[in-house]
């Protein structure tokens, strides 16, 4: 005969009120509560936690915690505009195309970003730039007029702001009669940390001739264009057929045709080549892509064969060319995970895989493997198919990534509001 065990009655809850203060002592500790906001996640939490009271809101907002949750909760990739051109003429304008968007981002990606170019109906437009969540637009009517904008898709309102288009060039005194002067132009919204009223953008005006190099600065501050810096020298260097471009603000770098790179040191007003890292050669268009990093370091992101190689300059301040291989991923495999077919041999540069677009820190990319769309996670190893040419894509034109809105935008509470501090 068996014998019976004294069941154990559960344990009351405790009453509301000691829940109340056990509550009150967590959320009261300004310690606590910084931390708890620090692990939620997603920005659009930390907005929600902000609207509690001014307290939360405070707490939020500052500067020294913002830095800490974007260290710890970076931008992520909600999707991407994407424009082809079916032929002749102007290009279509670009279409969104998420990216496996979290549930609470979805509604917002598909509803704003994905509408956001319907305004621009009859009109063709191009996306110049892409940064955070900010586009750099230059829109074009049946008349081939341009109208620049800075634009906020995934912002409530879908934030919009009419620029100035970019300078004119500057005059340059050349040597003789016969020598011939090229001009090109890079457009650079400026870094999402800092503190923009939305309106401003960069232009570097690039001129070659037979001599010399040379670049200028421009930033547009309250809708007029500030002169800032410009560099030159001595290097006879044709313009480039592609144009691999990295700006930080400080340096400008540009992929040459002298199978170098190109860096312009604004604050030194020098130009100086840098050699690419040993085996990396710019054999075709969309082989080479630069990368913005931490504290003047830049990375080099190289595709060749069925091999995608990384490569970091720690030491960029010199110039030097000091490359590191930090990562090499298998395509082959990459393109098994997203059940495309087998791997075509390659028998030219149009069956080349092609590097599209790339995100700071190399923590991102994009790639055209033979003529589908992959995003990759580098970090993850994680990649999904974005999209399928058709035989109507003549041509693929761009493709610009569309991250989460930083920095936050939080909300101004009145004096007297209802909440509590």
């Amino acid at each position: 005969m068996g014998i019976e065990k004294p069941q154990r009655r559960p344990s009351p809850p405790p009453p509301p009120q000691a829940v109340e203060t056990s509550t009150s002592l967590v959320l009261g500790d300004d310690d606590l509560l910084r931390e708890i906001l620090l692990h939620v996640g997603l920005l659009t939490s930390l907005l929600r936690g902000a609207l509690v009271c001014r307290r939360w809101c405070r707490h939020a907002s500052d500067p020294a915690f913002l830095r800490r949750f974007r260290a710890r909760n970076p931008p992520r990739v909600v999707g991407v505009y994407l424009a082809s051109a079916p032929g002749p003429g102007p290009p279509p304008r670009p279409r969104f195309l998420p990216i496996h968007p979290l549930p609470e981002l979805a509604a917002a990606a598909a509803r704003r970003a994905a509408a956001f170019f319907d305004a621009f109906e009859g009109s063709s437009a191009s996306i110049l730039d892409s940064r955070g969540g900010r586009l750099l637009v230059s829109a074009f009517d049946d008349r081939y007029e341009s109208t620049q904008f800075v634009c906020s898709p995934m912002s409530p309102a879908g934030h919009t702001v009419v620029v100035p288009p970019p300078p004119p060039p500057p005059p340059i005194q050349l040597t003789s009669d016969e020598e011939c002067l090229i001009y090109h132009y890079g457009e650079f919204l400026p870094d999402d940390a800092g503190d923009g009223d939305g309106r401003s953008y960069f232009s570097v005006v690039m001129g070659y001739s037979e001599q010399q190099t040379t670049v200028h600065l421009y930033e547009l501050q309250d809708m007029s264009w500030i002169f800032r810096a410009s560099a030159a020298a001595q290097l006879p260097v044709s313009p480039p057929k592609s144009r691999v471009m990295l700006f930080d603000n400080t340096k400008f770098y540009m992929l040459s045709s002298i199978n170098k790179i190109l860096v312009c040191d604004f604050p030194s007003s020098s130009i100086s080549p840098m050699e690419l890292p040993n085996g990396v050669e710019n054999e075709h268009n969309g082989c080479i892509m630069l990368s913005r990093g931490e504290n003047s370091e830049i990375y080099l992101i190289y595709v060749k064969g069925s091999q995608l190689r990384i490569f970091l300059c720690r030491t960029a301040g010199d110039n030097s060319g000091n490359w590191f291989l930090v990562d090499t991923i298998c395509l082959r495999e990459v393109s098994a995970n997203v059940g495309m077919k087998a791997w075509p041999p390659l028998d030219g540069q149009s069956t080349s895989v092609k590097i599209r677009a790339v995100g700071d820190n190399a923590s991102f990319v994009f790639l055209d493997m033979f003529g589908t769309i992959v995003f990759l996670d580098v970090t993850s190893k994680q990649a999904e198919k974005v999209y399928e040419m058709s035989p109507e894509d003549k041509e693929l034109v761009s493709v610009r990534p569309l991250m989460t809105i930083w920095p936050p935008v939080f909300p101004v509470l009145k004096e007297g509001h209802a909440q509590i501090d």
